[in-house]
């Protein structure tokens, strides 16, 4: 089965992508990495109006340590946690948990937010951010 049609979009900033969902509400769906996204199209289990790809978004791809907070963005990749010194260093059960998850192409591509986003209850980074009593920052059209 394909996908219905739907208008995409592709915001260079993160005020853009908010703009875009304040006004399309429900009708839209937001993109990086697409590995659950892209399947429930294709089975037309979503039926979005519009497609909004956040890849590339400045600020968002980063893993840092703020103090004793390790602070991964929503579009690092699974990968990115995988092979970061800072994540093996400041949360070893991450970097354990990363080469887990399905294959190469999937980590190389599917993203940290994704996933919690997604929070499938069969997957290695929400129960990860659970057991290492994480703390998830979030930011829509009404705020953080």
């Amino acid at each position: 089965m394909k996908a219905a049609a739907f208008d995409y979009c592709k915001p260079s900033t993160i005020e853009q992508a908010l703009a875009l969902l304040a006004q399309h509400g429900l009708d839209a769906r937001i993109m990086a990495g697409g590995q659950t996204l892209l399947a429930t199209l294709n089975m037309r289990l979503s039926d979005p109006k519009l497609l909004i790809d956040i890849t590339g978004l400045p600020g968002l791809s980063s893993i840092e340590r703020r103090g004793d907070r390790l602070y991964i963005g929503a579009l690092a990749t699974h990968t990115q946690v995988e092979e970061s010194a800072l994540v093996a260093e400041a949360a070893p059960m991450l970097a354990s948990a990363a080469p887990h998850i399905a294959h190469r192409a999937i980590r190389n591509s599917g993203t940290w937010g994704g996933s919690i986003a997604y929070g499938d209850p069969a997957a290695e980074w929400p129960c990860c951010l659970v057991a290492l009593d994480g703390h998830v920052h979030v930011q829509g059209p009404r705020g953080q």
